[in-house]
């Protein structure tokens, strides 16, 4: 029986999943975005439509979701209404992406084309790992964290749920980020990150806002 898939999110992430989503073995038939917007409900995205909100879902069991959104929080919100819901969320890997062995790849995950997971790799609900991203043995990334574009995780680094680690960051071997926290865009992390922390620069440091 032929998997039926959705995308919810229109945004970025969303269309970029619809673009390689039909490159992926098993994908099934995607038929359309969902999206909370009630202005966007019939439009056309990407060229599929816009078939509702996440109440859409009710009594659609053969439906599965791949979660496209980019916002860490936001993510882990749609997580919460759809076990709700009692729906089912889809894991996607795109075909080149390198997955090593023994690496654990929870459900609602999308691995985007050039990832590579080395090997032992833990990877939580609902995490994105986005185009080109390198993430070195024994690492865990949590729930519904979003790992960005080129970014280079050594080995043994923990990234707590919801955290954000940017664009062409790199973190060194044996490094936690904490849960929430935020690394930016081409930041070298060489200390552990406390959760709720946003760090920046070359080495990484807090950012320190004045009152």
């Amino acid at each position: 029986m032929t998997r039926i898939v959705v995308i919810y999110g229109t945004g970025g992430m969303g269309r970029e999943a619809a673009a390689w989503l039909g490159d992926v073995e098993a994908g099934g038939e995607l038929i359309g975005f969902l999206d909370d917007d009630p202005t966007k409900r019939g439009q056309l995205v990407a060229g599929l439509t816009v078939l509702g909100g996440v109440t859409w879902l009710i009594d659609q069991p053969r439906v599965r979701v791949v979660t496209a959104i980019g916002s860490p929080a936001g993510r882990a919100r749609l997580l919460t209404r759809l076990d709700d819901l009692g729906a089912k969320v889809c894991t996607v890997i795109h075909p080149t992406a390198v997955i090593g062995p023994r690496t654990v790849i929870d459900a609602g995950v999308i691995v985007c084309p050039g990832a590579v997971l080395t090997c032992d790799v833990t990877v939580g609900r609902g995490v994105i790992v986005n185009y080109g991203a390198k993430i070195g043995h024994d690492s865990v990334i949590g729930d519904a964290a979003f790992i960005a574009p080129g970014v280079h995780l050594a080995g043994n680094v923990t990234v707590g749920a919801q955290a954000e680690v940017g664009i062409g960051a790199s973190v060194i071997q044996g490094v936690r980020i904490g849960e929430r926290a935020v690394v930016g865009a081409g930041a070298v992390v060489v200390d552990d990150v406390l959760p709720d922390t946003t760090v920046v620069g070359v080495p990484a440091r807090p950012i320190v806002r004045s009152r």
